[in-house]
């Protein structure tokens, strides 16, 4: 549950390949968006809070594009930088951070092996940790799935939230695959399992459509922020006036990131 004092964050979701923006619908059907670069710059200047990017072929080719990045974005914005893809051991989060993110996003090497993530926290400390879920519905219950939504792990999702809850990890971003990318709004049963007592800051992601879809979700006191995609990337919002309107409806709100 959303501590009172703690304002709600605003995080563009990137996903790259190659130094190049993608997006795609449900985590498949991958199309290039833009230069990677130009769409931080972008957001930053539109006032994100925070700036999540995940390299989706990281694992099976090099990080040097986004390390690329990360140097370059580290002269241009001054607000955290989360990145992710392929991450498997305590020397990639450590060239990560060295290169100038601020948290590391990891998914599947923790589904395979909690203990990983015990040996990240006793090296790096629990803030520094960003767990990423990507889930969807599969016979009626919602699995936590690894390799960018390809393969099943063996954790439903109010399962792996109760691991990651006894472990203190930074952070939890739960996405949806099943309405990722289509802006039909969040998944709403996906939000009704979610259990309420866990006091690690939760962030939202899929299907994110408009302001008063971002302000229903925001309205259950669950999430600390929410990570948005398409709705963006294809100019159907703007991060500020997405504040703009949270901020009438008076929710705690960062305006600006300056």
């Amino acid at each position: 549950m959303i501590k009172k004092k703690e304002k709600i964050r605003i995080i563009p979701k990137l996903e790259t390949k190659n130094g190049f923006l993608i997006k795609g619908m449900k985590y498949e059907g991958l199309k290039k968006v833009g230069v990677l670069d130009e769409f931080i710059l972008k957001y930053y200047n539109d006032h994100a809070d925070q700036i999540n990017i995940i390299d989706i072929v990281a694992s099976l080719y090099s990080r040097d594009h986004l390390f690329k990045t990360l140097n370059k974005s580290i002269g241009l914005i001054n607000i955290p930088i989360c990145a992710g893809g392929g991450v498997k051991n305590i020397e990639h989060i450590r060239q990560l951070l060295l290169a100038g993110a601020d948290r590391v996003i990891i998914n599947s090497e923790a589904l395979k092996n909690i203990n990983f993530l015990k040996e990240v926290k006793n090296i790096f400390g629990d803030q520094f940790i960003t767990i990423s879920i990507e889930t969807k519905k599969i016979q009626g219950k919602y699995v936590c799935m690894m390799n960018h939504g390809r393969d099943v792990s063996n954790y439903e999702l109010h399962e792996w939230i109760n691991e990651l809850s006894k472990l203190q990890v930074g952070e939890i971003i739960i996405n949806s695959i099943d309405n990722d990318g289509t802006n039909l709004g969040f998944d709403k049963d996906l939000v009704n399992t979610i259990d309420t007592k866990t006091d690690i800051p939760l962030i939202y992601s899929g299907g994110l459509n408009n302001k008063d879809d971002i302000f229903q979700l925001l309205q259950k006191n669950l999430f600390s922020g929410i990570s948005i995609g398409s709705s963006l990337h294809f100019n159907d919002n703007k991060i500020i006036e997405i504040k703009k309107f949270l901020n009438e409806k008076k929710l705690n709100i960062n305006m600006f990131n300056d």
